[in-house]
């Protein structure tokens, strides 16, 4: 009898410990799911959270045509605004910088050019 209750107990703990250990195998193989992430941009998103149909999503796509321009010169003046912070940086970054690395730093920017235009205003492909 006492064998018998042993063999119970011993059969139930290795039971346990073997779900327990498949469990976390397959959390590490598996992984966590992917967090769900937003649409690319502003007019994806709308289309995603509105849920538009067609005809309101060529509706949209028309009234931010419309504001394009505006939408072009905040892109614009913002990133004019990055770059000079950024090359601010770069600049109080010189003096710690050796020989080769100022080199590469001059090249670099040399590279970059002048500021680039602004980016095109995201947006499912389709007229604009």
């Amino acid at each position: 009898m006492r064998s018998e209750k042993l063999t119970s107990w011993i059969v139930l703990v290795v039971v346990f410990v073997a779900g327990a250990g498949f469990g976390a195998g397959a959390l590490v193989l598996l992984g966590p799911p992917p967090p769900l992430r937003p649409p690319p941009g502003p007019i994806e998103a709308m289309h995603h959270e509105l849920a538009l149909d067609a005809p309101q999503l060529g509706a949209l796509q028309e009234i931010a045509q419309r504001h394009r321009g505006e939408l072009d010169a905040i892109a614009h003046e913002t990133q004019e605004r990055v770059r000079t912070v950024l090359f601010a940086i770069e600049d109080e970054l010189r003096p710690r910088l050796r020989t080769e690395q100022i080199a590469k730093l001059e090249a670099w920017r040399a590279r970059r050019g002048p500021a680039m235009p602004p980016m095109p205003m995201p947006g499912p492909p389709g007229p604009r």
